[in-house]
């Protein structure tokens, strides 16, 4: 894997690039220089590390580092370290994820095959800007479009008239079904399916079931992430639309038709049915369903293995098969857990009925 072998980064120059942005707050203590970012349990003393909780600020002691991110209520702990600068931030985990991603992050663009690796098979109509990295045995189709900065990765398929926007990542093994739309910046990890039929079939009186042709498209807008082996099915007609920022873990199946808004967070074994309409910020967690032709409002959680049946219709978490409002649901768990003793205690019940009724 190649990633940034250095970052020489002094602490003066890490807050300056991410002051600018809300992430980092102030500096205090010296400006010493940095050259990795680490975990605290391996941090040396020319390392950076994130410390959000105060059972690691001893560690932090003992270690010494570079730099430490941290919040303001811990800050002062590590003021009296001598060769430590401390910087400040209102959402470590937030700061943690972006100067990994700005100097330590892997570097896809450094192929070991060179720029267009001679197996890959390009069409002469495929328009890939100058920069654009291909690995070895990929398919690019006839009027395909893929702009500056994107890779494509080993023996990816890109199949005719897909459009990919800037700095876009396919891993390898991805097909990229025809006239399907990605964003800029979006990551499609290994073994995803993107723009393959969906399933949609017609039943005669006997059982027997035909195919019903789906020849739309999948939009998959900017800045998603589609974790490993997702599939995503292209429109019946129209198509199926994947917001911006929406983030997925592996195997999720998003059906024909599904139209998500921006910024959800779907979690791996998810499936999704056609049709469904799912609001901004929703997060389904692993192993949830969501029956057809259902929508869901902004905001919504959906987790325990949620079961969606009909519309969900107001912001908020809900649990179960068929869903229910969280606190409902905790307090229909805790009556299950006593069904056996509850229904002892019926049966004795009945029997004392009896016993009155006989006398």
């Amino acid at each position: 894997m190649t990633t940034s072998a250095s970052m020489n980064k002094r602490a003066s120059e890490i807050l300056a690039e991410f002051q600018s942005r809300g992430i980092l707050e102030a500096r205090h203590g010296p400006d010493t220089e940095v050259d990795c970012i680490v975990p605290v349990e391996r941090a040396g003393n020319t390392s950076l590390v994130f410390v959000a909780d105060a059972d690691k600020v001893e560690r932090v002691f003992a270690a010494a580092p570079s730099a430490v991110v941290t919040t303001v209520e811990l800050a002062e702990q590590f003021f009296g370290l001598p060769h430590t600068a401390v910087l400040t931030s209102k959402n470590v985990k937030l700061a943690h994820a972006l100067l990994r991603q700005a100097y330590v992050d892997r570097d896809v663009r450094q192929s070991e095959w060179g720029q267009i690796h001679e197996s890959a098979v390009v069409h002469e109509s495929a328009q890939l800007a100058d920069d654009v990295v291909v690995g070895p045995g990929v398919v690019i189709g006839r009027d395909v479009c893929i702009d500056q900065g994107s890779v494509i990765m080993a023996n990816a398929v890109i199949e005719e008239g897909v459009s990919i926007g800037a700095s876009t990542v396919i891993h390898s093994n991805v097909v990229i079904g025809y006239d399907c739309e990605i964003g800029s910046r979006v990551i499609v990890k290994a073994g995803c399916i993107v723009g393959m039929e969906g399933f949609g079939f017609a039943e005669d009186d006997k059982g027997k079931r035909y195919r019903i042709p789906q020849l739309g498209k999948v939009v998959i807008e900017d800045d998603v992430v589609l974790g490993a082996n997702c599939n995503i099915d292209r429109a019946t007609y129209d198509e199926t639309r994947i917001g911006a920022g929406c983030k997925f873990d592996a195997l999720c199946h998003i059906a024909h038709n599904v139209v998500m808004d921006e910024d959800c967070v779907i979690v791996a074994q998810t499936g999704v049915a056609g049709s469904v309409r799912i609001g901004k910020r929703v997060i389904i967690s692993g192993q949830a369903a969501i029956t057809d032709h259902v929508s869901i409002a902004d905001d919504v959680a959906l987790v325990h293995r949620a079961g969606v049946m009909s519309d969900v219709e107001k912001p908020g978490v809900y649990a179960g098969i068929p869903i229910q409002p969280m606190r409902d649901y905790f307090k229909n768990i805790a009556v299950a857990h006593r069904l056996v003793e509850l229904r002892k205690r019926l049966q004795d019940v009945e029997k004392r009925l009896a016993q009155l009724t006989d006398e």
